[in-house]
């Protein structure tokens, strides 16, 4: 067995894998995840040989993604597989093993997979879950509120909407915990069109779009999959909110479901529009690795920092534990003038007891600090400090971003 990059002559191999493990129809595409990435190299096809065959395979995918307000770099595993004549012996296992090692020569401060087998192979890997909150909402046209018409809504045209679109998604997303950084190029990129990450409508104000709405209609569902506008325009959300619901009466659905926020201003909207409850909804696809614990940390405390300024409040020199991450430790140190560092050294410092799932929800801010399960109570002064670090907010990882 041998564990390494994948050469060019085998890449042919990879494609077939992947049409074998996941559908026999999408040759094209699994070529196009290669061929039509700007950003991908052959180290990033990770591969198993075993007599010059490749039995297991998986591709890295490197990205940004928000913790808070900060960028950190992430490395997304996707496409994890074995030849069907392989399976059960190990080789998966020892491929996800090694790829933690591929991830930190590459400086990837995350990893980040989406997995639609059970979770609890991961699990033994070190990777932890993180549910994404998501909705779902009855639709029944007969007691939704009228839609007015909607004229300022029209269908998304790549050659002429892109780099507004793309503007507007940068500007909409810069302080929200969770999205991915989208440059110019991942745009235009082949697999981001192939996972439909172009809108479907925008919405347009003397001839300027100033929003616009991704969604997709599978029989009797409609799944947003993103919303973007400017926030100086929140009212464009009733316009895509009157869109949708036009649009669902005439194709008879039943059902609009998404994967983010119920307490996103778009559902809020749609929630009072329809007339009916939402049922909250859980994606536990989502799962986490913390690469290089310190290095990712150290990304933070800009942000941090920023956090305690704006407070206006004076706390004393502190130094806090967080949890072991994947057998790693990282201490937050504080020095009583606005300065924050992470660093090594664990003496007299105090820990902070409380598990690896609640680590991932408090760092992204799914949740705060006072939710947090302390097993080892702390001072009033360190929960008050760290009430400030970690606020809560609406964590999104936009559906068309996932690999």
């Amino acid at each position: 067995m041998e564990i390494r990059a994948a050469r060019e002559s085998e890449l042919e191999q990879v494609v077939e894998l992947n049409c074998m493990a996941f559908n026999p129809n999408q040759h094209e595409r699994y070529w196009q995840y290669v061929r039509g990435d700007s950003s991908y190299r052959l180290s990033q096809t990770r591969v198993v040989i075993v007599n010059d065959m490749v039995v297991s395979t998986l591709r890295v995918w490197e990205r940004r993604i928000r913790i808070g307000a900060s960028l950190v770099t992430m490395g997304g595993i996707g496409g994890v597989c074995t030849h069907s004549k392989y399976r059960g012996v190990g080789y998966a296992s020892a491929l996800m093993r090694q790829t933690i090692d591929y991830l930190q020569t590459t400086s990837c401060d995350l990893g980040v997979l989406f997995t639609i087998i059970p979770e609890t192979f991961y699990h033994r890997f070190g990777w932890t879950s993180f549910p994404l909150s998501g909705f779902q909402i009855k639709f029944n046209h007969a007691t939704s509120s009228e839609s007015q018409s909607v004229p300022q809504v029209r269908a998304f045209n790549v050659e002429t909407d892109l780099d507004t679109v793309a503007s507007i998604h940068d500007l909409a997303n810069a302080q929200q915990s969770g999205t991915v950084s989208r440059t110019r190029a991942y745009w235009d990129m082949e697999p981001s069109r192939i996972r439909g990450i172009l809108p479907t409508v925008v919405v347009h104000r003397n001839g300027d779009i100033i929003g616009y709405l991704n969604y997709q209609i599978d029989g009797k569902c409609a799944e947003v999959l993103e919303v973007g506008y400017i926030p100086d325009y929140p009212e464009v959300l009733d316009t895509l909110v009157s869109h949708l619901l036009q649009v669902s009466k005439t194709e008879g659905v039943a059902e609009i479901t998404g994967v983010f926020s119920p307490q996103h201003p778009f559902v809020e909207r749609l929630i009072a529009r329809c007339n009916t409850e939402l049922t909250h909804t859980t994606d536990t696809a989502m799962m986490l690795y913390a690469v290089s614990l310190p290095v990712l940390l150290r990304r933070l405390v800009v942000g941090w920092e920023s956090l305690i300024a704006a407070s206006e409040q004076t706390f004393p020199s502190l130094a806090v534990k967080f949890p072991t991450i994947n057998n790693q430790q990282a201490v937050l140190r504080y020095d009583g003038n606005g300065t924050i560092q992470v660093i090594n050294d664990t003496s007299n410092s105090v820990d902070l007891d409380f598990n690896e799932e609640e680590f991932w929800q408090l760092l992204f801010g799914e949740i705060s600090w006072d939710q947090v399960n302390l097993d080892t109570p702390v001072s009033n002064e360190i929960s008050e400090f760290l009430a400030i670090l970690f606020p809560k907010c609406d964590v999104i990882f936009w559906y068309p971003d996932r690999y």
